[in-house]
């Protein structure tokens, strides 16, 4: 008979420590995201941990090379993530097109592709497609696919998380991705790291991360461009539901008698403050629109018409924050996209429907801002990933933001 081993209790404790150790590096590590650069001192207060415990995980995490001391004044250093020399891909398919960027880090630079989908195309840019554009940008920056650090996949549409699939409810929108295990084939593809996740959902690790979200334990943020999308970030995590159905802002029902969304509602926020429904909205007036970008310049310059589409549209997305914030009471709320862009002409109501849902007086404290980061659904797969390596970047360098 084979012999069973016996876990003995001085192998037990010392299990029990190399657990205890991994622990403490992650305590570490999620302050320094959450956080930024910060004293070893602050670590410490942060985490609980011991001063020299503190040191020696700094010590090591520089050894590494995941983290880096910056000197201020010749007696106090701040630690920082670094992120190791490789390269990251980030990309995001959508219906329209499938658009992405290689971030190399051995060279600091960044390159975006974009690939636009064609008339004879099938709706939705596919795996295939989107498998192509990630050793093209590999390419771009002078890896082997099989060197990359990693992939990370943001996709237009709700992911559920027990499948690895688009939700079926919304699968019509990107039918050639319906039933695609995507993380599995994407990784059997390339054999690399690799994550995926909603659009909405990596956009707001990436503002929890370097924007306005930065050392918030709740932390809500949606956006509003062609659609509306929602995420929330909890002690550094994002929050996904039981089935990551989480945060399907877009889908709170405002009117119940509104116009008939996608999902098979009525009165979807996203049927009230999309782009489309603002276009909509302008159709029967003497001033139609292209584009949610001519709306905000026009109702800038004046236009009556457009400045009442875009009070209304704060106005609603006020009353489903208002509701949000009654059930989460996040520390902050940001508000992102092409929308957040018209600053007061949606600010205005947005802040009135607040005040008339009297939100303060159940979350006194919550602070309701406009998104910084660009791009942030680009930076939140970085971000991602990083996560997923255990790295990350306390500061953001500026070529991470910009094309090379």
């Amino acid at each position: 008979m084979p012999k069973t081993k016996i876990e003995t209790t001085e192998e037990t404790t010392s299990s029990a420590r190399r657990g205890a150790r991994g622990a403490n590096v992650q305590h570490v590590l999620d302050v320094l995201r959450s956080d930024g650069p910060s004293s070893q001192a602050a670590i410490a207060r942060r985490t609980g941990l011991a001063p020299a415990t503190v040191n020696n995980i700094v010590q090591a995490l520089r050894a590494d090379g995941v983290a880096d001391v910056q000197w201020i004044n010749g007696r106090e250093a701040l630690v920082q993530l670094v992120p190791k020399q490789g390269a990251i891909v980030s990309i995001c398919a959508g219906p329209e097109s499938v658009q992405g960027s290689v971030f190399n880090f051995a060279k600091g630079t960044r390159t975006n592709r974009t690939r636009k989908l064609l008339k004879d195309d099938r709706p939705g840019a596919s795996p295939e497609a989107a498998i192509e554009l990630i050793r093209t940008l590999a390419g771009d920056a002078g890896v082997a696919v099989s060197d990359l650090a990693g992939v990370s996949i943001a996709i237009q549409a709700p992911i559920d998380r027990v499948s690895g699939s688009i939700a079926p409810w919304a699968a019509n929108r990107m039918p050639v991705w319906r039933n695609v295990p995507i993380a599995q084939v994407i990784k059997e593809a390339l054999g690399v790291p690799v994550v995926v996740d909603n659009d909405a959902n990596l956009a707001a690790l990436a503002e929890w991360t370097w924007g306005t979200g930065r050392g918030s334990d709740c932390f809500l943020y949606v956006t509003c461009s062609g659609g509306i999308g929602g995420g929330l970030v909890i002690d550094g995590k994002i929050h996904h539901g039981g089935n990551g159905m989480a945060l399907e802002i877009g889908h709170i029902v405002i009117e119940q008698t509104g116009p008939v969304c996608f999902c098979g509602s009525r009165g979807c926020l996203s049927t009230l403050a999309s782009e489309r429904s603002i276009l909509a909205a302008l159709q029967g007036s003497e001033s139609p629109k292209r584009s949610l970008v001519e709306v905000i310049e026009s109702a800038k310059d004046g236009d009556p018409a457009c400045q009442r589409v875009l009070y209304e549209a704060g106005r609603n997305l006020g009353r489903a924050l208002a509701n949000m914030s009654k059930i989460l009471a996040p520390s902050v709320v940001a508000v992102g996209g092409v929308l957040s862009e018209a600053g007061p002409l949606v600010f205005d109501s947005l802040h009135s429907s607040i005040e008339e849902n009297n939100v303060p007086a159940f979350c006194p404290s919550i602070k309701f801002k406009r998104a910084l980061i660009a791009d942030a659904t680009s930076l939140g797969g970085v971000a991602a990933i990083m996560s997923e390596l255990g790295q990350g970047v306390s500061e953001l360098p500026g070529w991470m933001g910009a094309a090379s």
